[in-house]
């Protein structure tokens, strides 16, 4: 477990416990198995680092082959517990196509931060899932600002640009 003192919020006394990192935790093993994926050996080693230094996962940097069910468990775990901390996503090479990105983009208009970065390079990303981003990333939206936006890559052709351009 994570030392109390980083676990808390604020570090006022009687301010409630921050269990956001613990929960993503339990939430994506179920959903690992839900969605009959393996649990990133990424984020296990984020979840390690945390449960010995008390430091929450601030950053999904992914290089891992996870496909869109791997991307769809972790950010379906994110969104259960409306995970407060989180600061980037670059996901490369993790072949998270269109489902995936419609999970990230779910989690974005639910996302109680802004998030400086989303990358989603070389992950067989198609017009649709341009769709996806512009409609999330749309002005008037709930969903917070992205400030970076990478789609290096990608094979989503002129109509993919039409579609993020008609979102944003």
């Amino acid at each position: 477990m994570a030392p109390k003192k980083a676990a808390k919020k604020g570090g006022k006394e009687g301010d409630e416990e921050d269990l956001s990192v613990e929960n993503f935790w339990k939430n994506y093993k179920k959903k690992c198995v839900e969605y009959n994926c393996d649990v990133s050996k990424i984020i296990k080693g984020q979840f390690e680092k945390f449960t010995e230094e008390g430091d929450e996962i601030k950053k999904l940097h992914m290089w891992e082959e996870l496909g869109w069910p791997g991307v769809k468990a972790i950010v379906d775990s994110l969104k259960m517990v409306n995970y407060p901390h989180l600061l980037s996503i670059r996901l490369w090479k993790t072949y998270c196509e269109d489902e995936g990105v419609r999970a990230i983009c779910e989690f974005l208009k639910a996302c109680p931060s802004p998030l400086l970065c989303l990358e989603l390079l070389d992950n067989k990303v198609t017009h649709l899932g341009c769709e996806f981003i512009g409609k999330a990333l749309s002005p008037g939206k709930l969903c917070p600002p992205v400030c970076i936006l990478k789609l290096d890559h990608n094979n989503f052709g002129s109509k993919g640009m039409n579609n993020l351009l008609a979102g944003l």
